[in-house]
């Protein structure tokens, strides 16, 4: 690419003295002649610059022009336009967009708030530290927190924001706006300070969260009649069989929220007894098979009676019914999640190969399983305990076998 670059000293005018480096170079994506202008007041600084814009020119093909002047904001839209769009999905896998969008466009509404009108070209590495620490002064944005208090922000979501900080700067880079890659070798997204969930349900835990999706209920409350306070206790009949099978569906096929929630019935075998996951309603756009266990088939049996549609469960989400599943049953810090960690986790300790939980779990990468496995402390610490102690029973019931020893 041809550059051309004059400096002079102006001699009349209000910046008489000034020296003045005039670029011109041809944009081959604009199909134009174009020209920069920059003062400087000594010789030395204004050959300096000329150096520098001359090799920003080159570097970024004539684009880093249009990057000095892109504030944040003119590129978050330009993403938001580009690639920050619903997915499009063709035979099962995405060609364009992304999947989690509004999540996606909640990151880019809190980084906007912070970088805004900053121009791209002088955000640096520093200015990721310094987002940081303003995010974690704000605390959580969830819907849950109440407006005016202060919940503290979990290090994974600002990881989350961060990544797509990083998406965004470096496609400024690959399109010449910027000359510098500002997460480069920087470790400003610390995966390893996260803290990794390990909650998993117990058997008793189990019994108590499906119990309470069914049975008879009685609730107290209080209300004014005639200006006068009064206690109230109201009995209901409560019946979520369909809450009862999507909480199986996550124990014993550990099959995530969302493909819970796209499944057919045309994805069911009953006689096969395994469930097709499509590959377009998966988190790694791969199909997999998923076992079907009989006290799983006896609940969609059941819903299948009253369930109309091609969708065994025809809702979009069902936080409510499971917050109120989990506090009839007393339990507390609870994700749903969570159960498919605990399908893990069964999996596992029952035996089975952890390559083969890992593909039936729909986990593109072993250490993911692995993951998973390690998480299970507890029982993982009590099956260690008893099989040693078989060990230490069978040397002494053998006394050869402790004489060898």
């Amino acid at each position: 690419m041809e550059v051309k670059s004059k400096l002079f000293k102006r001699k009349t005018g209000k910046s008489t003295g000034t020296w003045i480096i005039r670029i011109e170079y041809f944009d081959q994506l604009a199909g134009k002649k174009k020209f920069m202008e920059r003062h400087a007041a000594k010789r030395s600084d204004a050959s300096d610059e000329r150096d520098r814009l001359v090799s920003d020119i080159k570097k970024t093909y004539g684009q880093i022009q249009a990057g000095e002047r892109m504030t944040f904001n003119g590129l978050a839209e330009i993403c938001e336009k580009g690639f920050y769009q619903p997915a499009v999905l063709v035979e099962g896998r995405k060609i364009e967009g992304v999947r989690a969008h509004n999540t996606a466009k909640n990151h880019l509404t809190v980084l906007k708030q912070f970088f805004g009108d900053r121009l791209i070209g002088q955000i640096t590495t520093d200015s990721l530290r310094d987002y940081r620490r303003w995010r974690l002064k704000q605390g959580s944005r969830h819907p849950s927190v109440k407006k005016g208090t202060v919940v503290p922000v979990k290090l994974a979501t600002i990881n989350r924001e961060l990544s797509a900080m990083r998406r965004i700067m470096r496609y400024a880079y690959g399109q010449g706006w910027v000359t510098k890659d500002i997460f480069f070798k920087a470790e400003v997204i610390d995966i390893s300070a996260e803290i990794e969930r390990t909650r998993k349900l117990s058997e008793t835990e189990e019994v108590l969260l499906l119990a309470a999706c069914q049975g008879t209920r009685e609730v107290t409350y209080k209300r004014k009649r005639h200006g006068k306070e009064e206690t109230i206790t109201a009995t209901f009949n409560v019946d979520n069989p369909h809450l009862k099978a999507m909480i199986l569906l996550a124990i014993d096929a550990a099959m995530r929220r969302g493909e819970i929630l796209k499944l057919e019935w045309e994805d069911i075998d009953f006689q096969a007894g395994h469930i097709r996951i499509l590959g377009t309603n998966t988190k790694t756009e791969r199909e997999r098979l998923v076992p079907l266990t009989e006290r799983v088939k006896a609940e969609l049996y059941e819903i299948r009676k009253f369930t109309k549609g091609d969708r065994p469960f025809p809702y979009t989400d069902f936080k409510r019914s499971w917050a109120t599943a989990k506090r009839i049953a007393g339990i507390e810090d609870l994700h749903f999640h969570d159960l498919r960690r605990t399908a893990i986790t069964r999996w596992i300790l029952q035996g089975n190969p952890i390559a083969m939980a890992g593909k039936i779990a729909g986990h593109t990468r072993l250490e993911t399983t692995m993951k998973h496995y390690t998480s299970a402390d507890a029982e993982i610490v009590r099956e260690f305990a008893r099989k040693m102690n078989e060990i230490h029973l069978n040397k002494e019931l053998d006394p050869k076998l402790e004489s060898i020893h």
